[in-house]
């Protein structure tokens, strides 16, 4: 049954234990900033958060219009090194021969479809234009090849999807206004289908199954142009469908097809196949496509829609409902991927009541070479300090090899790209080195140096203001340069897919009652750091108004708790990653980590001040939204905002522009209404002394706190 644009729910298999599992991928592949409401199409427009301002992480803001020319550059730095194409096994592995396919062929040999003395498919036009080869696919693949097998009496009729056309306008509920050109989607009809009927249809990005990209020229296969469409398509779909491992799609460019698997480590692709000269490998390709059940096209297999759809999951254990608008997501494919739900146990009786959410479900697709979460966690619990949050959650896995977890996506893509360089079938990946990759110029065998940790991640959209950035370059689209002399090629990046179910402990600072509650939060969240730091030597690196939560009374660990740990280092870590990248939120990171310094401590201190700034201009003293700071303003946000598509030179420029000592006044105190200059004002600027320049590093922790407490203290006196 196709996936309702609507469900009412989601559910997950769940068991809730203090020990993690690591999980994979799922088979052979992957998975998504913003939060992806794209399972749900009632939308709330009244907590949404203007665009220029906000983070853009609310399920709520409109697409963003960014045009080919603005998202083209920060995908290519997303992917780059992370492409391997012309792989030889690619399609024995996903498109397996089948004896079914082999009845197909003669079928089309019978009925006329397919001309073996010429080699060639009766029905394909002379010039494959678009119009023409849409036409192909309504009369020869959907309603005689599709159409066939779904009379077979061993076919489930259901399972065959057919291919629709979507060129005529833009899908909806993207980030960008994009159209693409070919579709499988769960909102298809099931039966012969008249393309003229739908030629108008609008789809939905989160019904998309398979999507396809055709061109009219040969040579457009091996275009860089090509793929970078299929890459906007690809960001689409994994921030519009959250429960999304991986994306299969296509390139036909004239007769030449080639098929595309994108997953959270970058996209893969397999050898040039004429259809023509090669029909049983085209009919195995596109009817494989159309067979695919809901595992194999990469829905979450532990995730299933209450209502209809692809019901893929595993009922043997418990279950958590979730509700279907996530709390946050990203649009991004080389990522960790982090998704979060609400949750409650499943067949919950007080369905209408808030407080039934009890848990959040946290998705999330890390690099292997990072310290795991559960070394972290570990090394958190050995000491029960305030003030940094330490859930009861559980993770899930599907695969283990000699006691550990195995990222099955990851084995595939090396697999896959071992076999190509020793011509052979697919062998052991820790054993036999990868070839440098061939196509495009800007995938892996083009990248500066194969000793680097390959850890790309969300790229920013220009349209957002508060997207973590980890860009690969400097700059607004140069393409890597392929390494010089012998280098040897990157390796595969391996991430691994984890699950944490969580009680949540507190809200969203963003959520503040008063002046007091806000700054008693920010408050025990500096304490916090400086326990992690100082007890555990962990260096949190990702400060954000997102990554502090004002605790509930009850768990008396004090009124704010710093979370989210998925940046952390060790502080004994001597020198960067080698990654050519920089981690944190824009709006929040601090001016020396933007001009390039290594990573310390007095670098999150000075997130806190961003985030109480952040605040400030945004929010009055009751925690509401200002209304007359939606559009465009002057604020340090905005101008980071309109050129967060150029460098970080410019951001830290900008960033250290307004917070200079002759400028911050009027530069940003001055947009603050008169209740938050009155109140918050001294204290920002006498954080903003003591960061700009931060002469005794070691002494900030406590210099900001006690600045904090005489500030509470006079709030509680007026």
């Amino acid at each position: 049954m196709p996936l309702p644009s609507t469900p009412s729910r989601l559910a997950t298999s769940a068991v809730v234990d203090d020990t993690p599992l690591r999980s994979n991928s799922a088979p052979f592949g992957l998975y998504p900033k913003r939060s992806s409401s794209r399972l749900s199409s009632k939308l709330s427009s009244t907590t949404a958060a203007p665009a220029s301002t906000a983070p853009r992480s609310s399920a709520f803001a409109g697409p963003s219009n960014a045009t080919r020319a603005e998202m083209d550059p920060v995908l290519r730095h997303e992917l780059s090194g992370a492409v391997f194409s012309d792989l030889p096994a690619f399609i024995d592995r996903f498109f397996p021969p089948t004896d079914q396919i082999a009845q197909l062929f003669e079928h089309a040999l019978d009925t006329g479809l397919y001309d073996a003395a010429d080699a060639h498919w009766t029905k394909w036009p002379p010039v494959a234009a678009e119009r023409s080869v849409l036409s192909f696919f309504q009369d020869v693949v959907d309603n005689s090849l599709l159409h066939h097998l779904s009379c077979d009496a061993t076919t489930d009729r259901r399972r065959v999807y057919r291919f629709v056309p979507s060129n005529e306008a833009p899908l909806r509920n993207g980030d960008c206004m994009r159209k693409t050109d070919l579709l499988l989607t769960t909102q298809a009809p099931l039966e012969r289908v008249d393309f003229a009927s739908l030629r108008h249809l609008r789809y939905d990005w989160s019904t998309v199954r398979v999507v396809g990209e055709l061109k009219c020229n040969p040579s457009e296969s091996n275009k860089d142009g090509t793929l970078m469409q299929l890459a906007n398509y690809a960001r689409e779909v994994f921030g519009a469908q959250p429960g999304r491992r991986w994306l299969h799609a296509f390139t036909l460019c004239g007769s030449n097809l080639r098929a595309w698997l994108f997953d959270r480590s970058g996209a893969i692709g397999s050898q040039l196949v004429n259809m023509n000269a090669q029909p049983l490998m085209f009919l195995r390709i596109v009817c494989g496509y159309a067979m695919m059940d809901a595992t194999e096209i990469g829905f979450d297999p532990d995730i299933k829609w209450d209502v209809g759809g692809e019901c893929v999951y595993d009922p043997t254990v418990a279950f958590l409902e979730l509700e279907p608008t996530a709390l946050f997501a990203r649009h991004a494919i080389v990522s960790r991927g982090s998704v979060c739900w609400k949750a409650r146990p499943y067949r919950e009786s007080a369905r209408t009541s808030e407080d039934s959410w009890r848990y959040v479900v946290k998705d999330q697709w890390r690099a292997a070479e990072r310290q795991s979460e559960a070394e972290i966690i570990s090394a958190m619990r050995a000491y029960e300090g305030p003030n940094i949050g330490l859930p009861r959650y559980t993770s899930f896995g599907d695969h283990q090899q000699d006691g550990k977890a195995v990222d099955i996506v990851s084995v595939v893509r090396r697999d896959l790209v071992s076999a190509k360089s020793a011509d052979q079938e697919p062998a052991d990946a820790d054993t036999v080195s990868m070839p440098p990759p061939q196509k495009p110029a800007w995938s892996a065998s083009h990248t500066a140096t194969s000793s680097r940790k390959r850890k790309h991640a969300d790229p920013a959209a220009p349209s957002s203001s508060t997207k973590k950035i980890k860009r690969s370059v400097e700059g607004s689209g140069s393409m890597p340069q392929k390494p010089a002399g012998d280098a040897a090629p990157p390796q595969c990046n391996n991430r691994i897919f984890s699950r944490l179910v969580m009680s949540p402990i507190g809200k969203s600072l963003d959520k503040f009652s008063s002046y007091t509650e806000l700054l008693s939060a920010i408050r025990d969240a500096i304490r916090g750091h400086s326990n992690l730091y100082h007890n555990h030597e962990i260096l949190h690196r990702d400060v954000s108004v997102y990554n502090i939560l004002i605790a509930r009374p009850e768990h008396g660990c004090g009124a704010g708790i710093l979370i989210d740990l998925d940046l952390a280092i060790s502080r004994n870590r001597l020198k960067n990653s080698g990654a050519s990248h920089r981690t944190g939120t824009p709006d929040f990171m601090a001016v020396g980590l933007l001009s390039g310094q290594p990573h310390r401590p007095r670098h999150d201190l000075e997130s806190f001040f961003f985030v109480l700034l952040w605040l400030a201009t945004f929010y009055d003293g009751r925690g509401q939204r200002r209304e007359e700071m939606a559009g465009e303003a002057d604020t340090v946000f905005h101008a980071c905002n309109n050129i967060l598509g150029g460098s970080f030179v410019q951001l830290a420029m900008t960033k250290s522009g307004y917070v200079s000592l002759e400028n911050f006044d009027n530069m940003c105190l001055s947009f603050l209404d008169e209740q938050a200059r009155e109140q918050l004002g001294p204290l920002l600027a006498e954080w903003r002394d003591l960061l700009f320049p931060a002469a005794d590093e070691e002494g900030l922790w406590e210099a900001m706190i006690e600045a904090c407490d005489r500030r509470i203290v006079g709030l509680q006196s007026e």
